[in-house]
């Protein structure tokens, strides 16, 4: 009875931790210019952004297409960043809590290169 017990003990702890090892299938890709990242729904671990001219600045959007009025840029915006100078760079960091989109990911970048990881 004591061995059953040990190997079943045994099995699920050297199973758990397969189960769950491909948790997050994250990709890195880096963007240059404005664009439709992936329809539907996104999840973003981490922004860096890095501008190639003074006053470089991005914008993620919940949505499928680059909207032109403020209202709708406003209520779809999920992160943004810009920087003053040339080459300077930030890092945003959701890895604790990633951004979630449900309609798509949508890039608008002026001046500079984003690195995004997402699934």
């Amino acid at each position: 009875m004591k061995r059953k017990v040990l190997g079943i003990l045994l099995m699920t702890l050297f199973l758990v931790p397969v189960a769950f090892a491909d948790r997050n299938t994250a990709t890195v890709t880096a963007y240059k210019a404005s664009t439709l990242v992936k329809r539907g729904n996104a999840i973003i671990y981490s922004i860096t952004f890095t501008a190639s001219a003074n006053g470089g600045d991005f914008m993620v959007l919940d949505d499928t297409e680059q909207t032109t009025g403020a209202t709708e840029i406003l209520a779809n915006i999920k992160a943004e960043g810009s920087e003053v100078t040339a080459l300077g760079s930030q890092h945003q960091d959701f890895s604790d809590k990633p951004l979630e989109l449900t309609d798509g990911l949508y890039l608008v970048i002026n001046d500079g290169c984003v690195i995004l990881r997402y699934e």
